[in-house]
């Protein structure tokens, strides 16, 4: 990683893809090696997720052999600082987040490990955490084969996990393997949900010198603008809807290849804002985006959430997205399951 570059993407994960039991320490430890299964609820929507060990050992490879699929690039300094400080604390902190599309038969073994008590239950800041263990043989081996021919998004966590790749290549002891957890998008979803912008600036007059498609103002409420494949931009009390030129496929994907600018407005967005080098606040709720933009006389450019098939098909194209393009929502509170790195 050169630390000149801003932002470098991390490389895919080479199959297959391996989550090993570990001892996890505190009240979660079996006594033996175990996966956990983590069951998380918060703002409506329950996540479950198997927790283990990933293997890094295999290495890297290309989009489309890749077995773990980050989605967006790192800073180098970043990656630095948080793997000095691993090494230093000799500790993982907290889980990657990975989402998957799971098999029938490891998402019944998961209804049946948590038809049992769990083994642990908390309550951190409006979010019930439960949790049980997987110890028995029969269906450690279960998950390894059914994850066998699996493959994941990197959901969250790019930067640890860039982290922990930087580790292994020097040779740190335990740094092969990384704390993660693997979300079935089938099974318990995520909400996945755009990134907003509010920026001042003439945001129109860029976008028309570039081919963009605006509409003319309309008072309409501009949360009931927001569509697939357009951008709103909202200033005083009145919007625009913006709609991004085509764009051909990338090299090599054939005629019908997935016109990711058009699918995923960000893409083009990014590009546009990037022109125009001026400061940009980012807000998880459209809401906060307009109010921010109302209170500095700014501009709201609301973004209509991403699928997990088209991330997956920008990912696989061997492009990435850019910072703060997706949100996957709510993410597990950290703190109760660390690892320290020499443990297996």
């Amino acid at each position: 990683m050169d630390a000149s570059d801003p932002v470098v993407a991390p490389p895919p994960l080479a199959g297959p893809l391996r989550l090993h039991p570990f001892r996890p320490r505190g009240r979660l430890d079996a006594g033996a090696p175990a996966l956990l299964v983590h069951e998380w609820t918060a703002s409506g929507y329950t996540v479950r997720g198997i927790v283990g060990l990933l293997d890094l050992a295999a290495g890297a490879t290309d989009a489309r052999r890749g077995v773990v699929l980050p989605h967006e690039r790192v800073h180098p300094d970043q990656v630095e600082q948080l793997a000095q400080r691993m090494a230093r604390g000799r500790v993982d902190p907290a889980p990657i987040l990975l989402v998957h599309r799971g098999t029938g038969t490891l998402r019944s073994l998961l209804r049946e490990v948590c038809s049992e008590p769990p083994r642990l239950v908390r309550t951190l800041r409006e979010q019930r955490q439960r949790w049980w263990t997987v110890t028995r043989p029969s269906e450690l081996d279960l998950v390894a084969e059914e994850l066998r021919n699996a493959s994941a998004l990197l959901a969250d966590g790019h930067h640890r996990y860039a982290a922990h790749r930087l580790l292994h290549t020097s040779g740190t002891p335990g740094a092969d393997r990384a704390l993660s957890v693997l979300v079935d998008h089938d099974d318990t979803p995520m909400h996945l949900a755009a990134v907003h912008r509010v920026l001042s600036g003439d945001v129109l007059a860029a976008a028309t010198a570039h081919g963009w498609a605006i509409s003319g103002w309309t008072p309409t409420n501009p949360l009931l603008c927001i569509a697939p494949g357009r951008v709103v931009a909202s200033h005083g009390t009145g919007s625009r809807t913006l709609t991004p030129p085509p764009t051909p496929s990338p090299p090599g994907t054939g005629p019908g290849a997935l016109t990711t600018t058009g699918s995923i407005p960000v893409l083009a967005l990014d590009r546009l804002l990037a022109g125009l080098d001026l400061p940009i606040s980012y807000h998880h709720e459209a809401e906060e985006a307009l109010d921010e933009a109302r209170r500095r006389g700014a501009t709201a450019l609301l973004l209509p959430a991403p699928t997990l098939d088209e991330v997956l098909s920008v990912v696989r194209q061997g492009r990435l997205l850019p910072e703060k393009a997706t949100s996957f929502q709510p993410k597990p509170r950290p703190g109760i399951v660390t690892r320290r790195l020499r443990d297996a």
